[in-house]
């Protein structure tokens, strides 16, 4: 009995870093530099209080961006994992039995929201060569990990819904996903800046 429990608790455990890989690329997307920063070529109207931009990258620059803060996290922490974006978006780690460490991988497909938000469609989740149920690991995650207001696990349609646009972030930024596509490696973000966050003023 025990055995079973400290397994399923030592598996799910690794699941929490679902929710630090939603975490984790938002904030280097808008913290960070990325390969290039140029105004929307599909600009709008846009409120006169905020300026308007479109940051692009791709999947080497995103890879490099997220595993390198992961890396540094690692150093305070006990989570240890890798982000691998390829046609799949992987979120990758070991979890020790047995005096052995055994890869756990998990699996989604990003899909895009009209209005900016992100879906991730949990494609598979497998611990060495074992196929995990989705539904099973998402009621997990769902009932066990305390999750931001802007993410919803949905376990009977195994996605995870990531309202980017509902996020609250840093002197009011405002992010939507324009292009996740990663079979032509181009992916692209709005971001909106109220100009109160450009007013020096108070610096000196």
């Amino acid at each position: 009995m025990y055995k079973n429990k400290n397994k399923w608790k030592v598996l799910f455990f690794g699941i929490a870093g679902i929710n630090l890989f939603l975490l984790i690329w938002v904030i280097l997307l808008i913290f960070l530099p990325l390969s290039g920063e140029t105004p929307d070529p599909n600009h709008q109207e846009v409120d006169k209080g905020e300026a308007e931009f479109t940051i692009s990258s791709s999947k080497e620059n995103l890879n490099k961006l997220i595993n390198t803060y992961l890396d540094e996290l690692s150093k305070h922490t006990n989570l240890d994992y890798t982000v691998k974006i390829e046609e799949s978006v992987q979120l990758i780690g070991t979890i020790e039995a047995f005096d052995q460490d055994i890869p756990l991988t998990a699996r989604f497909d990003p899909i895009v929201q009209e209005n900016g938000d992100l879906m991730l469609k949990l494609r598979s989740i497998s611990l060495g060569r074992l196929e995990l149920p989705n539904k099973r690991v998402l009621d997990y995650v769902k009932d066990n990990y305390p999750m931001p207001e802007w993410v919803k696990v949905n376990p009977g349609e195994e996605t995870i819904y990531a309202a980017i646009t509902e996020m609250e972030m840093r002197s009011n930024f405002n992010i939507e996903v324009m292009s996740f596509n990663l079979k032509n490696n181009h992916l692209a973000f709005r971001i909106r800046v109220p100009n109160k966050a450009f007013d020096l003023s108070k610096a000196f």
